[in-house]
């Protein structure tokens, strides 16, 4: 079989950083391939072996990325191209996949049939995962996001694939050729053999320019609807308190602390202590609950200018409902109901699959639009490219999961729209959208305009405050649309983690990093069980399989806003303390005096945490907290 490796040159995790023009700085870093892309470079090269066929890896990149295909290419891969040209320079997701889906066209041309593209889940550098389901769309193929397990029935055209999801697991059955974005657990990482690199002569790598392709872009910043504003580093917000000696000391110095802050105050305590609260959003435009919506105003935007629209009925805001997910539905429809306003029209909600879409009201809604039938995410996004089209919303907002990405992704490739992704906090400067995202690890925040006719975003579960429900007068107006399906993906089944859902509603919350062995896990369910709290981890620990990945905290997980966390034998890289960055107190546990954790937590305390933990049980009392005070 023919499989085509698109690979990405990324800064080491410890080099990476923003240059002045918002771009990331790479004169002077050492690079790398990206971790992800290793896994699918390895299975690539697997099932090109096995099946007697070649494996092509492409990238878009400098021209120092020559050297990361050659070591592919020493890792045992057939050809390398190289997309490079500095016209590329400043290009986005969309544009990104736009040149590799031409690089991918020229390959067929010239190879033959493809029977896989096969790509990382995300790249280190941005982790949006948007450039895997763009390139699917692009080329018209069906999609599956962090492959684990695959195994091909070439004789039917299919594969059958484990994904790991945001909080579960899925088992698919997938047309063939397809995309698929390899997970981090699929398989060991791709390493070339010692000498190997240097036996590779360096012109097997061939190179293809902007003119060499069959598309006449534009390309590079000048093609991309989005671009980056802003950029600032993350700055400390903590307390910063570094306690040392003895154990018991410690712990009782902590306690002390902790009472004062109200963290062990039950939900509910002190402001001082409580997440970050949630912006009342309640005064608002757009439709008055119950209104009278017609056909038109969802559909036909005729006649109707933006900003404002006849009676404010003009689409402001649609909202991508996934199915089963209530909490990620009232964030993101709080979100839309705060913008609308300052868009000049209403929010609709946008729900799918077998379970209608709630009334959304309370939520922010002012409408609802029931797409019927398919909720596989290359239909959805079909069906909704049609609406978008003909209402025009000036933005559209989904959930950064595994479905709403590859929704979003492909509708933005459709629409050749701009997409900001994993954004956690959104503003409208001037009628456009800005998202506030994080890049390089975590370690910055940077400021994303949107500047297509129509903006999308993709919002990080757990990031934005869920609103208080505003007073409702009635239903809201409601329509449907059917959603073909194309029957190119099919789930054979799914299961969700359990108590995945309990982790985002916890008011304790305790986090557990390779510090902790999982023969040691029983001491830390025990301290929780004491505590009234769930059990987190970082991102080591949930590759690593001893958790479940829905319980990952951080950038590629999950974003909390407990009222206290608590990390043992967390080592505190930002990728993943940003996912508890709207916790009210954060306390760490790290016997390194140097680790970062202890720097940046509210409390840190300089000792093995098993120690710490047999302290605090006994300090607690079977009563949990209140028995230590």
């Amino acid at each position: 079989m023919n499989v085509v490796v698109c690979v990405k040159q990324v800064p080491r995790s410890e080099a990476l950083a923003l240059g002045p023009d918002g771009r990331l700085a790479r004169d002077g870093v050492a690079v790398e391939m990206s971790a992800y892309c290793r896994r699918a470079l390895a299975k690539g090269i697997e099932l090109a072996k096995a099946t007697d066929g070649r494996c092509v890896v492409v990238s878009l990149g400098p021209p120092a990325a020559a050297g990361m295909l050659r070591e592919a290419l020493a890792c045992g891969a057939d050809e390398a191209v190289l997309v490079s040209d500095p016209a590329f320079a400043g290009s986005d997701t969309l544009v990104t996949a736009r040149a590799l889906a031409a690089a991918i066209a020229a390959a067929i041309a010239a190879e033959g049939p493809l029977d896989l593209v096969l790509v990382g889940r995300a790249s280190l550098d941005a982790e949006t995962g948007q450039v895997g389901p763009q390139l699917a769309e692009l080329l018209d193929l069906p999609f599956a996001s962090a492959v684990r397990e695959l195994e091909l029935d070439l004789a039917h055209g299919t594969a059958r694939v484990r994904c790991e999801l945001d909080d579960g697991t899925a088992d698919l059955t997938v047309a063939v050729p397809a995309v698929l974005a390899m997970a981090e657990r699929s398989c060991s990482p791709a390493r070339a053999q010692p000498g190997a690199l240097e036996a590779v002569d360096p012109a097997r790598v061939r190179r293809l320019r902007a003119a060499d392709l069959a598309s006449p872009g534009p390309w590079g910043a000048d093609g991309s609807p989005t671009r980056v504003e802003a950029v600032e580093a993350v700055a400390p917000t903590r307390a910063g308190k570094v306690l040392t000696g003895e154990v018991g000391e410690q712990v009782d110095a902590a306690l002390e602390l902790l009472a004062a802050r109200g963290a062990l105050d039950p939900p509910g305590g002190s402001p001082a202590s409580s997440p970050q609260a949630a912006p009342d959003h309640s005064a608002r435009g757009g439709l008055a609950a119950g209104a009278t919506w017609p056909a038109a105003d969802l559909g036909d935007p005729g006649g109707r200018d933006r900003p404002g629209g006849a009676g404010g009925t003009a689409v402001a805001v649609a909202v991508l409902l996934e199915p089963d997910r209530a909490r990620v539905a009232a964030e993101l429809l709080g979100a839309a109901a705060r913008l609308a306003p300052r868009l000049g029209g209403c929010v609709v909600a946008v729900g799918c699959g077998s379970q209608p879409a709630g009334s959304g009201s309370a939520e922010g809604a002012d409408a609802v639009l029931e797409l019927v039938g398919s909720a596989v995410a290359e239909d959805v996004a079909a069906t909704l490219s049609s609406w978008v089209s003909e209402a025009q919303p000036a933005v559209v907002l989904a959930p950064a999961t595994s479905w709403g990405r590859e929704v979003a992704a492909r509708l933005a490739a459709r629409l050749g729209a701009g997409l900001v992704g994993d954004v956690v906090d959104l503003d409208v400067v001037g009628g456009r959208l800005r998202g506030i995202k994080p890049a390089c690890a975590g370690g910055l925040l940077a400021t994303v305009a949107v500047t297509s006719q129509v903006q999308l975003a993709t919002v990080r579960p757990g990031a934005l405050a869920v609103p208080p429900p505003r007073e409702t007068s009635g239903a809201v107006p409601r329509q449907t649309r059917p959603s073909e399906r194309r029957g190119r993906v099919t789930t054979e089944s799914r299961w969700r983690d359990d108590g995945a859902d309990a982790l985002e509603r916890a008011s304790v919350v305790v986090g557990v990093g390779l510090g902790v062995s999982p023969d040691d896990y029983g001491e830390v369910r025990r301290l929780a069980r004491r505590l009234g709290a769930e059990v987190g981890a970082t991102r080591k620990v949930t590759d690593r399989g001893d958790l479940p990945r829905a319980r990952q905290i951080g950038i590629t997980g999950r974003n909390l806003a407990p009222r206290l966390y608590l990390a043992l034998g967390v080592a505190g890289s930002p990728n993943h303390l940003s996912g508890v960055a709207r916790a009210g107190t954060v306390v760490a546990v790290n016997l390194d005096p140097s680790a970062p954790a202890l720097a940046a937590s509210d409390i840190g305390m300089v000792a093995d945490w098993r120690e710490v933990v047999a302290v605090l049980l006994d300090r607690l009392g079977e009563d949990g907290p209140a028995a230590s005070r």
